[in-house]
């Protein structure tokens, strides 16, 4: 329910868009080589101790997730991040990574991953959002990852991403300033993105 309360809130957080439905493959960047739609966003949250600590480094966290990360290789240029976050050594899910990017012909496109638990199905099942009906939620797995894309994509080509989609991805823009950590009055959803470099 976590996840999908993030993704909901990081659509609805960066406004409408309009456009075509569908993702170019044409001019396409690497995630490293893409921008911040604002200002850099990257906070995770510690629970190993009751402080439990915010981490701005991807570095700092990655190793300890207790599952691999995959996203796919590129977007088409224009595209930017608009956040990154999740938890670590959780009690009871262990690692969380959430992110959100912003493509200029579709809009919000956001992955949220976390270990794949026993019994859980690995085929992709998708849904319509409950609070958005423009936005479809789709759910699969990749070896011990669960993975779900929430997009205002069509259900195949969201499907279609999760075929494309590859481990350990560099994502983190290069050059970028040091992430910030938001204000605890901030919640994600009132991140605007600006426009793309």
């Amino acid at each position: 329910m976590g996840l999908l309360l993030f993704l909901t809130l990081a659509l609805g957080g960066c406004g409408p868009f309009g456009g075509s439905s569908g993702v170019s493959t044409d001019s396409s960047q690497s995630l490293a080589a893409l921008s911040w739609c604002d200002r850099p966003l990257i906070t995770f949250q510690d629970d190993s101790t009751t402080a439990q600590n915010m981490l701005t480094k991807w570095s700092d966290v990655k190793d300890q997730l207790g599952f691999t990360s995959y996203l796919p290789e590129s977007f088409p240029k224009g595209t930017c991040l608009a956040l990154a976050g999740g938890s670590i050594h959780n009690p009871i899910y262990g690692g969380q990574f959430s992110i959100t990017y912003v493509l200029p012909t579709v809009g919000p496109v956001s992955f949220s991953e976390a270990p794949l638990h026993p019994g859980l199905s690995k085929k992709t099942q998708c849904i319509q959002s409950a609070q958005d009906s423009k936005t479809m939620i789709c759910v699969g797995a990749i070896a011990d990852t669960s993975i779900t894309i929430a997009s205002r994509q069509p259900q195949a080509d969201i499907e279609a991403m999760f075929g494309n989609l590859k481990a350990d991805v560099a994502w983190v823009p290069a050059g970028s300033a040091s992430p910030t950590t938001p204000s605890s009055t901030a919640p994600a959803s009132t991140v605007t993105p600006t426009a793309s470099k």
